[in-house]
């Protein structure tokens, strides 16, 4: 699935999403890279966070929070501070409660903290000179945490005329030889070209034999949408998934996992560049040179029409079970995931991981309270530092043309229209897609059918676990379709 849940481990860069090395996920992000075992950043092997309180650490109302953290090292003692989630400034400081066996216990009182996220950073003395820092972020009473919507009141208007047009452009498909594959060739290619253990989930299997080739179809700009098609030998029809793809300017890979889970998997690349060059050009109005007016010069205005394009393609095909049909990504894949489901309702399930460049309006506050660069890349207004606790509600939003344009790109936005079932994860210290704003865009999802499982601990990450819970999930989703 990249869906494989690959969840990407690349890393986001401001809102036009930049891959830079890949630990991604399996069944939701594809990642073109070879298969390595370490963790992403800022998650450090030294420190271990856990609370007998809450093991996802999202604690419910309460008076006092206890945190402990187990160092791996020899520790002499330890201090903390707690901030607002993605904030520099903390507003609390403290010395952890030393115990035996290089354990720290830190108690938080809860008096004063807003519903949300928080930052909580330790400071460890290990005798030596230089001092390590770790890093556990935890939700307090999040599902009461103020957040603010920047949809227009045009929004359905505006993307009923772009899938308007969209509908006016013949497909003209063109497809490439099918390349056989089965066994330890797909473990072979998941570890050396897909990022992924060469087999995670082997209960998982549906056949052991799959073809893959690429296809291509016509893109909204006049250009081509260009993919990897992979599927079970056989006729069909199979259930389809379309496997969005996460940040960066780069080939694609074949996603020969999904389909040995049975599907008819698609992964296409979204920029209108073919899935396999050896050399690809850097993209004006990506990640910097942005274009806000008009509102449909954005440049992920294109990109969700290709994805669209993608699933009109899926449909036209006889293979394709367009009944049992999911669309699954991490990062700018799980952004994407969440933008399809809204716009198009053949998605029946959805499978948004470490969904990338929402909430806007957090975002854009905890950068001018940083006096960081905004989101695009605009100098900060403040003349001083704010730890953000003199707000207790929404965050505010400037009233610039960047963010009344972005309102039309946000995740958020989106979200209400979501109504088939979801199922999202958060890394929680993730600092590409902070658990402030993937919160954000769950909370505003309209689906009865949704869930979202905190993983306490981890960065822009994969989890195999969370893979493997997740094709069940689809599985049991799926057969429920008549």
């Amino acid at each position: 699935m990249q869906m494989h849940m690959r969840w990407l481990a690349a890393v986001v860069c401001l809102a036009g999403f930049l891959l830079i090395n890949g630990s991604a996920s399996a069944m939701m992000m594809n990642v073109p890279a070879q298969w390595g075992d370490t963790c992403s950043p800022p998650q450090r092997p030294e420190f271990a966070f856990f609370s007998a309180q809450s093991e996802t650490m999202l604690f419910a109302k309460t008076d006092l929070i206890t945190i402990l953290c187990q160092s791996g090292l020899r520790s002499v003692n330890m201090r903390w501070t707690l901030a607002r989630n993605m904030f520099a400034k903390p507003f609390l400081t403290g010395q952890a409660e030393a115990l035996p066996a290089n354990r720290f216990r830190i108690t938080l009182p809860t008096a004063k903290l807003y519903p949300g996220f928080y930052d909580l950073r330790v400071t460890l003395d290990s005798g030596k000179p230089k001092l390590l820092e770790g890093l556990c972020t935890f939700g307090y009473r999040v599902e009461k945490m103020a957040v603010r919507s920047i949809r227009p009141a045009d929004f359905t208007a505006f993307w009923d005329k772009a899938k308007a047009s969209l509908a006016t452009i013949p497909l003209k498909p063109d497809e490439g030889t099918m390349q056989s594959f089965a066994g330890k060739e797909i473990d072979d290619y998941n570890v050396k070209g897909a990022a992924i253990p060469g087999d995670y989930d082997p209960t998982g299997h549906k056949c052991e034999e799959v073809e893959s080739g690429k296809v291509s179809f016509a893109g909204p700009d006049g250009g081509r949408v260009y993919g990897w098609l992979a599927k079970p030998k056989g006729p069909g029809p199979f259930p389809v998934m379309l496997v969005l793809p996460g940040a960066g300017v780069g080939p694609r890979t074949r996603p020969l996992e999904h389909a040995r889970h049975g599907y008819l998997a698609l992964d296409i690349q979204i920029h209108g560049l073919d899935v396999d060059l050896k050399e690809y050009p850097r993209m004006p109005g990506y990640n910097d040179n942005w274009v806000f007016e008009p509102t449909s010069g954005y440049y992920f205005y294109n990109v969700y029409l290709r994805a669209l394009q993608a699933i009109n393609y899926l449909a036209s095909r006889p293979d394709a079970d367009m009944g049992r049909f999911v669309v699954a990504g991490g990062s700018q894949g799980g952004h994407l995931s969440v933008v399809m489901a809204a716009l198009d309702k053949r998605v029946v399930a959805a499978l948004p991981g470490i969904t990338a460049s929402a909430n806007m309006a957090y975002w854009a506050w905890s950068k001018e309270c940083n006096k960081e660069n905004s989101p695009f890349g605009k100098p900060s207004r403040l003349q001083a530092q704010s730890d953000g606790m003199d707000l207790a509600g929404p965050p505010p939003l400037p009233d610039l043309a960047d963010y009344r344009c972005y309102g039309y790109y946000d995740p958020m936005s989106f979200a209400p229209d979501v109504r088939c079932p979801v199922l999202m994860n958060s890394g929680l210290i993730d600092r590409v897609s902070p658990a402030s704003q993937v919160f954000g865009v769950y909370a505003q999802i309209g689906a009865k059918d949704k869930q979202i499982i905190p993983l306490p601990g981890l960065g822009h990450d994969w989890s195999a676990e969370f893979d493997r819970r997740a094709w069940r999930w689809l599985e049991g989703h799926l057969q429920k379709r008549p």
